[in-house]
């Protein structure tokens, strides 16, 4: 496996401060792009060099991605079964849950409406539901920024790779797990309803 920290040139840490690993990848990129690069032979090197650089930029620009690299490099992989939900996140099952449901039953009777009419009576259904996105959408961003600030928080503090530290990272990414996934959910949602 590759270590997407070294090769950027960064601590191997839970959190990156987003401004330095752009930086550092663009002068990475800057230096490694195959149009600057001389000969047949090289030009291969050089591409693959810059792809793996892509590659280690998206997933460590990217809290979820970032946390289950650096779980994977200490050994702590997070499995994908048997995972138990983050208790700052138990609420919100039901309340994503019920929106999704809602929003897949509003879109069936948006489809089977036949004129202009019938999808206007809809609409304050559809405005509803969009609000509802909207503060559910708000809910995960604090959520999001919370855990972002545990992290930095985390990092600052030392090694994350110590016993209580390393569950904390765990927890951690089962959050930005959940949020990634529920906020693709509410974007999809909200996409879906303004189409009418």
């Amino acid at each position: 496996m590759i270590d997407y920290f070294a090769l950027l040139d960064q601590p191997r840490a839970p959190w990156l401060d987003p401004a330095e690993l752009k930086e550092r990848f663009h002068q990475k990129t800057l230096a490694a792009h195959p149009d600057t690069q001389k000969g047949g032979g090289a030009n291969d090197n050089a591409d693959a060099i810059f792809a793996s650089l892509n590659e280690a930029y998206q997933v460590l620009r990217d809290p979820k991605r970032r946390l289950h690299h650096f779980l994977s490099l200490e050994g702590a992989a997070p499995s994908s079964g048997g995972k138990t939900v983050p208790k700052q996140l138990e609420d919100l099952f039901p309340e994503v849950g019920l929106l999704s449901q809602h929003a897949q039953i509003l879109s069936e009777k948006l489809k089977t409406a036949s004129n202009a009419l019938s999808i206007s009576l809809l609409k304050p259904q559809i405005f509803k539901l969009q609000s509802e996105a909207k503060g559910t959408r708000e809910k995960l961003q604090a959520l999001a920024d919370e855990a972002s600030c545990e992290l930095q928080a985390l990092s600052e503090a030392g090694s994350a790779s110590a016993g209580e530290n390393l569950k904390r990272v765990t927890n951690l990414y089962y959050i930005f797990a959940y949020l990634t996934r529920w906020t693709a959910q509410l974007d999809e949602i909200q996409f879906q309803l303004s189409q009418h």
